[in-house]
């Protein structure tokens, strides 16, 4: 998507901002909504729902390019409505593993569902460089409908009992279980401190930074797609090994420790990008910052997922996802939009300066969570 946006449309800074926006503003529209939805029906119709939805919305892209009618208008509708869909799909999915796996082997298979992950990010980003580089950035996105489809398909394959939600008391509204939810995450120690956290570094690394590393990487250190693809592979090794070690480095130096040592290089990670502008091969710099950010993400998320998923009793796990993912994920379109705003006043190079520093001080809410929490 941003390589059409900025190949084909001649997109700037500022809209690489509003397109990266776009997806994330699906968090405020529907990010406490979604909670509801995942704990009032069957999630794993949810799931399947949305990915038929998004199937849809991403092949209007190579069709409005076939028409000649592609414009950054239809980019940031393509964004939002796939962003809606991801944000009620994902609080079902992880609303769904505790039933689907059971409470006790939560760790053990988010660290799973990690590797599996890890083991297709191998393969895809160099994959998806060489068929943009063959056949075009729009026509490639037809790949990315494909997967949505197949994914709708084995969702559906699923079998496994989904007991029926709690009766709803009688004058109870939906605004009622959304506050349940935010009520419950707050009142949380280790919860509040994983929200404020992740919303400082999803504000500085998903929103500002992400927002601009296409362009950065493209016009100022001058990576075309398949390099790109190449680097962007490294994360998936990284990842693979993460999620191998996730489930032991919590256990080595507790819960508090791991998520504070894994947002530190995480900031480290994110550095590398601008600093590869003053070496000979940036592609190197670019590259070793995405295979230390597959391996510290994948530990930090099998951990904190797991540890919200096995404090939280059921018929919340919706309405707790919801929220958390709600308060770390709605501040994205902000930072992305103050990115392409910085990207534009400031430069490239100081706003991804900035945001990188920004990522690694997020570390310090994680000291707030309790250290008796495994």
């Amino acid at each position: 998507m941003p390589l059409v946006a900025i190949g084909l449309l001649g997109a700037g800074p500022a809209e690489m901002g509003l397109l990266s926006a776009s997806g994330t503003a699906a968090f405020i529209v529907l990010g406490l909504l979604a909670g509801v939805i995942a704990d009032r029906f069957p999630r794993r119709s949810v799931m399947i729902v949305v990915n038929l939805l998004s199937v849809v919305a991403i092949a209007a892209i190579p069709a409005a390019a076939a028409l000649g009618a592609l414009r950054m208008e239809l980019l940031y509708a393509v964004e939002f409505v796939t962003g809606c869909c991801g944000v009620v799909g994902e609080v079902a999915f992880q609303s769904f593993l505790p039933r689907l796996v059971g409470r006790d082997r939560l760790l053990a298979g988010n660290a799973l569902i990690r590797s599996i992950g890890s083991v297709t990010e191998i393969v895809g980003p160099s994959a998806a460089g060489v068929i943009i580089q063959i056949l075009t950035a729009p026509v490639a996105i037809i790949f990315d409908a494909v997967g949505w489809a197949v994914t709708a398909a084995l969702t559906f394959l699923i079998r496994v009992d989904e007991p029926p939600a709690p009766a709803r008391a009688p004058g109870r509204r939906v605004w009622h279980d959304v506050l349940e939810g935010l009520r419950y995450v707050l009142g949380d120690p280790a919860l509040r401190a994983i929200a404020a956290g992740g919303g400082t570094h999803n504000f500085f690394s998903n929103g500002a930074l992400v927002a601009l590393y296409i362009l950065y990487a493209n016009q100022v250190l001058g990576l075309g797609p398949i390099e790109l693809g190449i680097a962007f592979s490294f994360g998936g090794p990284g990842a693979l090994v993460g999620s191998i070690l996730a489930p032991r480095y919590a256990r080595w130096f507790g819960m508090r420790s791991t998520l504070v040592q894994m947002q530190l290089l995480t900031g480290v990670s994110r550095s590398l990008i601008p600093l590869a502008i003053f070496v000979p091969q940036p592609i190197v710099l670019v590259a070793a910052g995405e295979l230390l950010l597959g391996v510290v993400r994948a530990i930090f998320n099998v951990n904190q997922v797991s540890l919200r998923q096995a404090m939280t009793p059921d018929h919340l796990q919706g309405r707790m996802t919801a929220s958390i993912r709600f308060l770390m994920w709605s501040i994205v379109p902000v930072g992305a939009l103050l990115g392409g705003f910085g990207g534009e006043s400031i430069g490239l190079q100081a706003t991804m300066t900035i945001a990188a520093i920004g990522t690694t001080l997020a570390a310090g809410w994680f000291l707030f969570v309790p250290a008796s929490e495994k």
